[in-house]
């Protein structure tokens, strides 16, 4: 979709936690593939931002003349003034647009010039020019709010009740004007609702960039002159109002109660050095002004600190905390949405108790890094691109709260994930092909779109990331393209595996339709190909279609393209010719032995031949070669011979078939393995339920006994460093 931010203009650099909150939205919502203009009081210029990252556009000189007409040039002065009539001096830049008819003209124009679908004014008084825009030129509005700003004055400011209570009129005006208000807290939803707020209100987090926090250490004692003991960190904007009592309390209350060889670090914006040093021979409190490597600060404080008692919406800092795997004691306030009692991610303690459960962590290492794994398992759940996710369903009207879904692993040993989660969609049965090695060409049944929608839907809730279509042959069902576009809208990458003989009759559809990745079937020279898949001439289809997918992407169209071969004794044989020839074409190429079809598998005749060509294939394919284990024991697997086999089913990846069952996997018909239905039981549900946990534990120590033997075994050895085989090294 095509958005407007319109927002305060000292987003750069993000040195505070509001700039950082829209810098990161609009940078996600851009890579999940929005086109997002941002909006300030620049009368020079606004931001469009895209997959390519930030460019400034600057406003037409004729416009940029009308912005220095006399009256609209006083008019802006004017709105200073307006502004600071009802709100504290520090806070007018939140509020000047509501009285600037220039804001109002800027907007209007990059409406027009972007062909904005949707107004998002962050803060309520952004909402003025936002409403305008709408009624000249349509669209949705959806407001970020990052608190319940009537109350957040009121804690932070010494405003009398009178003008307290017209701030909150005045602001609940304004939020009735949206389509859409976001909240960054369920709790800030409550108070917005119960101040008069009528509209849809829809609870999205802050989120965080985890791969940010695995910086490297710094040595914060040399650097800042400090002595051996520990160090605690706490930073924000620190004129901030919250922030500056949190500082006061830690100088105060806080310090005097540590140890002399500790100190707190304080980074952040405008420090009030008249707490700075040691505080009744106590702990030192220390402030190192902004810093531009906040993560490798954060990654080397022995405990962080959030002790807040004024505001809403959610702590950013808390989240960056977590995903430096630190442990944190945090006021229950400090903590808002973002943690409940009980958790084992996060330390909780009132006024009082503060000074008592930070020296009580002090001296518990061992308590310290488990609180630390914990949190960053934990954090896995706000990453950007889900908070993106969430606001494009806003954006849609599709408006729904977030839910953080914690890893299902976490239990588990620690492991590199082998692929983003990724749900493998059977959405139909039936074929124009008759494989020898499938029955899906049987019968005819289609998933309909409704219930695919709902699926999607809930796949985002648990953190999917990529939908696999496949059949029977995907491109016979008759809604395949809506089905696409729903994945897409909800920001799910799509990859659609195909016998490729369609793809040329639904070329420009396909092309329209902006599926990630294209994978092709092709099991052999044209004679062997066609006489497997039942049809005479197919290969020449999915060749001509393989031809013109790569044509395509070398062109910069997308559709990555991938061919699949299955290996049977019929097309052993050929394996190296085909992948000769499919790497000729400039097509990725993947293989694996026949499942589940004895009359197919390799015998002891083809056992060289089967070698021979996974030796040459590797010898120009390192990651076959890193593979080479799996391809010796396929023999075995032909002959009977393996037992139980380890997967990541219900971890990295799920199966769902067009009748709703619920599987680890692509097994379509393996005994024993459908965990419910996801059309009678929401997937999200399914997918925390003790029974799917069981199932996932099984699978990942046990292994399973259906018979599978496919890329998923190799996978589980690339995140693990285990064997697939039970007992296996």
């Amino acid at each position: 979709m095509r958005i407007a931010v319109l927002t305060r203009p000292d987003l750069f650099p993000a040195w505070h936690g509001a700039a950082v909150k829209i810098v990161r939205t609009v940078e996600a919502l851009a890579a999940a593939g929005d086109v997002v203009s941002v909006v300030t009081e620049d009368r020079d210029q606004y931001w469009r931002v895209d997959a390519a990252g930030w460019t400034a556009v600057p406003f037409g000189p004729r416009f940029r003349a009308f912005e220095e007409a006399p009256l609209l040039r006083n008019q802006a002065r004017a709105a200073r003034w307006v502004a600071r009539a009802g709100y504290p001096e520090e806070e007018t830049l939140l509020y000047r647009s509501m009285f600037d008819p220039a804001w109002w003209a800027r907007v209007l124009y990059v409406g027009r010039q972007e062909q904005v679908e949707v107004w998002q004014p962050e803060f309520p008084g952004f909402i003025v020019p936002a409403w305008i825009a709408k009624r000249v030129l349509g669209g949705r509005i959806a407001v970020g709010t990052h608190n319940a700003e009537f109350d957040r004055l009121a804690q932070t400011n010494d405003l009398a009740p009178a003008r307290v209570s017209m701030l909150r009129r005045i602001e609940v005006a304004l939020l009735n004007r949206a389509d859409d208000v976001v909240v960054c807290s369920t709790e800030d939803g409550e108070r917005l609702r119960g101040a008069g707020v009528t509209r849809p209100i829809w609870h999205v987090p802050h989120g965080v960039d985890i791969s940010a926090y695995e910086a490297r250490k710094l040595d914060l004692r040399v650097r800042y002159g400090l002595g051996g003991g520990p160090v605690l960190f706490f930073h924000g904007t620190l004129h901030y109002g919250p922030n500056r009592e949190a500082v006061e309390f830690l100088a105060r209350e806080v310090a005097p109660c540590l140890p002399a060889s500790a100190t707190i670090l304080i980074a952040g914006l405008n420090p009030p050095l008249e707490f700075a040093g040691q505080r009744g021979g106590g702990a030192t409190i220390v402030f190192t002004g902004p810093v531009e490597d906040l993560p490798a600060h954060i990654r080397s404080a022995d405990i962080c600190l959030c002790p807040v008692f004024a505001g809403g919406g959610t702590r950013m800092k808390l989240l960056e905390y977590f995903a430096a795997a630190k442990a944190v004691v945090s006021t229950p306030l400090g903590a808002e949405g973002l943690a409940v009692e009980g958790e084992r991610h996060i330390v909780f303690a009132e006024r009082e108790d503060f000074a008592d459960a930070v020296q009580a962590l002090l001296w518990d290492a061992s308590r310290r890094l488990d609180i630390g794994r914990a949190a960053r398992r934990w954090v896995g759940a706000y990453d950007w691109r889900a908070v993106a996710q969430a606001w494009q369903q806003v954006h849609q009207g599709r408006g729904r709260d977030f839910v953080a879904t914690q890893p299902v692993d976490g239990h588990l040993p620690s492991r590199t994930a082998s692929k983003p989660l990724t749900l493998l969609f059977l959405i139909n049965r039936g074929c124009n092909l008759r494989c020898s090695f499938c029955d899906l060409w049987e019968g005819k049944e289609n998933v309909p779109l409704a219930d695919a929608e709902r699926l999607f839907d809930e796949a985002q809730r648990i953190g999917t990331r990529t939908v696999v279509l496949t059949g029977g042959e995907p491109l016979l069902h008759p809604q395949f393209f809506e089905i696409v576009a729903a994945a897409r809208a909800r920001g799910l990458s799509v990859n659609v595996t195909t016998n490729g003989t369609l793809v040329e009759r639904h070329w420009q559809r396909i092309t329209d339709a902006g599926i990630d990745s294209l994978s092709m079937s092709i099991d052999g020279i044209a004679a062997t190909h066609d006489r497997l898949r039942g049809r005479a001439g197919s290969h020449a289809l999915t060749w001509s279609a393989l031809e013109r997918v790569v044509a395509q992407s070398r062109a910069g169209g997308g559709l990555d393209p991938c061919v699949y071969f299955t290996v049977t004794r019929e097309n052993v044989g050929e394996l190296v010719a085909v992948w000769k020839m499919v790497r000729a074409a400039g097509a990725r190429f993947d293989f694996w032995p026949v499942n589940d079809a004895p009359d197919l598998y390799l015998r002891a005749e083809d056992a060289a031949v089967w070698q021979a060509a996974v030796a040459e294939i590797a010898a120009g394919d390192a990651g076959v070669a890193a593979r080479a284990h799996y391809y010796a024991e396929a023999l075995g697997y032909h002959r009977g011979e393996s037992g139980p086999v380890r997967c990541l089913g219900f971890i990295d990846q799920y199966g769902v078939r067009f009748d709703g069952s619920f599987l680890p996997c692509c097994v379509w018909g393996g005994e024993g393995l459908v965990a419910g239905n996801v059309f009678q039981t929401p997937l999200s549900e399914l997918w925390a339920s003790p029974e799917v946990q069981a199932r996932r534990e099984k699978m990942y120590s046990q292994g399973c006994s259906v018979g599978c033997y496919n890329h998923s075994l190799y996978e589980f050895g690339a995140s693990t460093g285990l064997s697939h085989r039970v007992g296996g090294r």
